[in-house]
């Protein structure tokens, strides 16, 4: 049970003070039926009407998307497409918004969330969050090159990352780990070893992987995920 003027206020309806108004005009329905009190609780399946319009309430969402190249990492952009423009309606109504980025031409697991907290630990370098990409490259990433990349690249501007993991997969394919997320940091580690990247998929988070979830696609995260971010 929750306060009507707490829940108004959450999903973005009105301030507390506009809901005392709108109830004393009688604009605001729980299950059909006028409140006046807009300190009165509300249980969670109730049906919340204002001005005849439904009200959705404000949960906590964190989803993620398998994120297609060509869409900026962006709430909005008046030159792109972004990724807002792939979420289904109910994601957008809770007010979810992308948790760090991923280039135009960069594909793969992208988290969502309206969670403030989750945001914040997701986005700050002091996180350190493991981050794995699938890359293909032209060049050879050799025993050398996995060392290097072990012990810190240093990038051609002088900046020297943090300790990451490379694996080979075959000839011009690997995954590297990563626990930072500067600019095209992935591409500029590589360019630093003597390969240039042609392809690059995200594909895990922390303990979240991509697993089968197909291109442009979004799924909530189960509990148990949910706390691995945390």
């Amino acid at each position: 049970m929750e306060r009507l003027d707490k829940i108004l206020s959450e999903a973005g309806v009105c301030s507390r003070k506009d809901c005392a108004r709108l109830a004393r005009r009688g604009l605001i329905t729980v299950d059909g039926l006028a409140v006046k009190n807009p300190a009165d609780k509300i249980g969670e399946n109730a049906k919340i009407e204002v001005d005849g319009e439904q009200v959705v309430r404000r949960r906590e969402v964190v989803c993620i998307m398998n994120k297609p190249a060509g869409f900026v990492t962006s709430t909005e952009d008046d030159r792109s497409r972004t990724v807002m423009e792939l979420l289904p309606e109910e994601m957008l109504r809770q007010k979810v918004v992308p948790a760090g980025r991923l280039d135009k031409d960069t594909e793969g697991l992208l988290v969502f969330t309206n969670n403030g907290e989750l945001l914040h630990r997701l986005i700050s370098p002091k996180s350190e969050i493991p981050k794995t990409y699938y890359v293909e490259h032209e060049g050879t990433i050799t025993d050398a090159s996995i060392r290097t990349a072990a012990q810190g690249v240093e990038l051609k501007d002088g900046t020297v990352c943090k300790s990451a993991k490379i694996e080979r997969l075959g000839e011009g394919r690997s995954t590297i780990t990563i626990t930072e997320g500067m600019y095209h940091q992935v591409k500029r580690m590589f360019a630093a070893l003597g390969c240039h990247v042609t392809y690059l998929k995200r594909i895990q988070i922390g303990n979240v992987n991509l697993g089968d979830l197909q291109s442009s696609q979004v799924r909530e995260l189960s509990e148990e995920e949910r706390n691995a971010l945390f």
